[in-house]
């Protein structure tokens, strides 16, 4: 984006780290200089929740650039809305960008970190920050990307730059901290961004999932084993992004088709019942990347199980109808879906 006003030197304010002064622009990426440290920021996202300029003028000229750039955002989406629906099944519409290229539908699921924010009888956290343990296995024991990384809020608290308050001052009142704290209040999972090689940093996009894709949520506890993941939530896609080279995929639901599990009924939901590699099916391994794609017959097999267990809670006609309707729409008969077939009851495994 180009910034029409000199950002060196302009004072500027952050909740957590106090006032602060812009040392540089580069690459996207602004140099504040606390009292606590520097930190970097991405421009201009960071005064759209973090930062907030001193000068009011300044302050004005980045919100206009961000309400610029949202405008933008959505009238490409709106136009790749258009074209999808105005075009010839197989011709590309004129000027079409390139990452509109049409995919085979597929189901999505997302390698999540733990997270026991907002943890309660319902639900396996996912909603806030951490609880202080957890922190600490995420940053010390398993070195999660994020969590270790510098302008990490959970970092900062950890290295003692913040108070616990502040922490969760920043998730609060739809604040961000991470995707995971976020992930069951906005029902919402994003691609992420590429870790290793020579494509580093680079936003990832999701090429197959559409509109009422299922998407499966999945975690593991700290010290388990990747044959231990297990699904804590799953919603019907109703809104879906699939990237650029500029922002990262992301799918979400407004719908009321989605579900939260208990600790207990997660437990029962082990992904790699349901899903294997093409190379060497019998093993449950995630291997890189933060997504899986699957078929609708698996997803079937999914809130088939999903209804067992919600059978005689509150969520029970929920998880029936979601079913019912996730076969109807998709042409799966439900009368024929199978049993669960992934890595943990492949037929390698009964040799």
């Amino acid at each position: 984006m180009t910034v029409h006003i000199n950002l060196i030197n302009q004072k500027v304010y952050h909740k957590a780290f106090g006032e602060g002064i812009i040392l540089s622009l580069d690459g996207g990426y602004l140099l504040v200089e606390f009292p606590v440290g520097q930190k970097k920021f991405v421009y201009p996202d960071a005064f759209d929740g973090f930062l907030s300029a001193e000068d009011s003028s300044v302050a004005l000229v980045i919100r206009r650039e961000i309400e610029a750039a949202k405008q933008m955002e959505a009238q490409a989406r709106q136009q790749a809305l258009d074209d999808r629906a105005h075009s010839p099944a197989g011709l590309p519409a004129a000027g079409r960008q390139k990452t509109l290229r049409k995919a085979p539908r597929a189901n999505i699921a997302f390698k999540c970190n733990f997270c026991d924010g907002g943890r309660s009888n319902e639900q396996v956290g996912f909603h806030g920050v951490c609880s202080d343990s957890v922190i600490h296995n995420n940053i010390a024991i398993e070195h999660r990307t994020w969590c270790t990384a510098d302008d990490c809020p959970c970092l900062q608290y950890y290295n003692g730059e913040i108070a616990r308050e502040e922490l969760d001052d920043l998730c609060a009142d739809d604040g961000f901290v991470c995707y995971e704290s976020q992930m069951l209040r906005d029902w919402r999972a994003l691609a992420g961004v590429i870790q290793n090689g020579e494509n580093k940093s680079k936003p990832m996009t999701l090429r197959q999932v559409q509109q009422n894709s299922l998407c499966v949520l999945t975690t593991r506890d700290p010290g388990s084993d990747e044959k231990d993941r297990y699904i804590f939530a799953v919603f019907l896609v109703d809104d879906s992004y699939e990237g650029d080279g500029q922002e990262e995929g992301y799918v979400s639901t407004g719908s009321k088709y989605k579900i939260k599990l208990s600790s207990k009924e997660a437990q029962s939901l082990l992904f790699w019942n349901y899903h294997s590699n093409s190379n060497h099916p019998e093993i449950a391994a995630w291997n890189s990347g933060l997504h899986r794609y699957f078929d609708d017959e698996q997803a079937a097999t999914i809130l088939q199980d999903i209804c067992k267990v919600k059978t005689g809670t509150h969520d029970e006609a929920l998880a029936k109808e979601f079913l019912e309707c996730f076969c109807r729409i998709n042409g799966v008969d439900l009368d024929r879906i199978g049993i669960a077939r992934g890595a943990l009851n492949h037929p390698a495994k009964e040799k």
